[in-house]
């Protein structure tokens, strides 16, 4: 039986250990600390996960890296696995001023702590970013609702003609788990345990519907319809206001706006451009706004024009 106080306790020696062989390194300006270290995240812990913060210009590329501006290590410490993203100072700071796409979001889901640092601007990068802003939640609610929206249609396609109804009750739950990630974020709150848990202390009567029943009676097409009946309540509900970042933009424009430019507006952010089409084709569903198209070329020498998805803000 494991005996999670000396789990917790043998990761946090890891840790310690880990950030003192960096320390030795002069290149390593700083270390952050995903996911918290206690009682309530120890128990399906099974590594440690941080963000190392090197000096511009000293990035070692492998040949398993590719092409991604993203670099990740593995190491191990104490017999622990420590996941690691390697980020130059350059862009670390571009993430916390909100011009990466990796930006410095706040996290609902994880808690995050600067472990070291060398660098005093980093030092105070860290400080004045990693809070709760309106922003954040604001993208972070529109990106869950997004997935609420298509797992449910999907569901709904599995079981109305393919009659399938285990994918259907599986991708219900996938939606039921997309609408918990909502409520914890709708509360302001960091849920490092599963949120599905949280959702049910939220909102006991609606995620009994949508979740506990559903695990309880398996691939019951009653049942399974039951849920998405309440999913698409919620959506009726409060999908638009959710959907407030998209419909915000479009409504200012007072134009036709191409799915290009959409996702171009939200470039650095964790908004990304299928999330954007999926939450935009919602809104033509639930007539929030009309759907028609605008021309784009492929490729920089195209000759010919596509037609790409574009979107208008209905003022009825």
């Amino acid at each position: 039986m494991i005996n999670l106080e000396e789990k917790r306790i043998s990761f946090l020696k890891a840790l310690d250990s880990f950030i003192e062989r960096i320390k030795e390194d002069r290149w390593i300006l700083a270390a952050v600390l995903v996911g918290s270290i206690n009682e309530d995240t120890i128990l399906e812990k099974e590594h440690l996960y941080l963000w190392i913060i090197e000096a511009d210009g000293v990035t070692l590329r492998k040949k398993s890296d590719g092409e991604e501006h993203r670099i990740w290590r593995t190491m191990v410490e104490h017999d622990i696995n420590v996941w690691a993203e390697i980020i130059p100072r350059s862009r670390f700071k571009r993430m916390v001023e909100g011009s990466s796409r990796t930006a410095f979001s706040y996290n609902f889901f994880a808690k995050r702590e600067l472990v070291y640092s060398a660098d005093d601007s980093i030092k105070k990068w860290f400080e004045e970013t990693n809070k709760i802003a309106q922003k954040d939640k604001e993208l972070e609610l529109l990106i869950a609702t997004t997935w609420v929206a298509v797992a449910a249609r999907e569901a709904l396609k599995l079981i109305d003609i393919e009659k399938d109804l285990s994918r259907g009750w599986q991708k219900t739950i996938n939606a039921a788990h997309a609408l918990a990630s909502v409520h914890v974020v709708e509360e302001g709150e960091i849920c490092e345990s599963p949120v599905i848990h949280r959702a049910l202390e939220i909102n006991p009567a609606l995620f009994s519907t949508i979740y506990s029943q559903l695990i309880e009676v398996g691939p019951s097409e009653k049942h399974i319809r039951l849920a998405l009946g309440e999913i698409e309540k919620w959506l009726d509900d409060k999908g638009s206001l959710y959907m407030k970042p998209l419909l915000a933009y479009l409504k200012k424009q007072s134009r036709v706006v191409g799915l290009t430019e959409l996702a171009n507006h939200f470039a650095f952010t964790q908004l990304y451009p299928w999330h954007i089409e999926s939450a935009c084709e919602w809104m033509v569903r639930a007539n929030r706004i009309e759907k028609l198209a605008t021309e784009m070329p492929l490729t920089k020498k195209s000759r010919i024009q596509l037609e790409e998805p574009a979107y208008l803000y209905n003022v009825d």
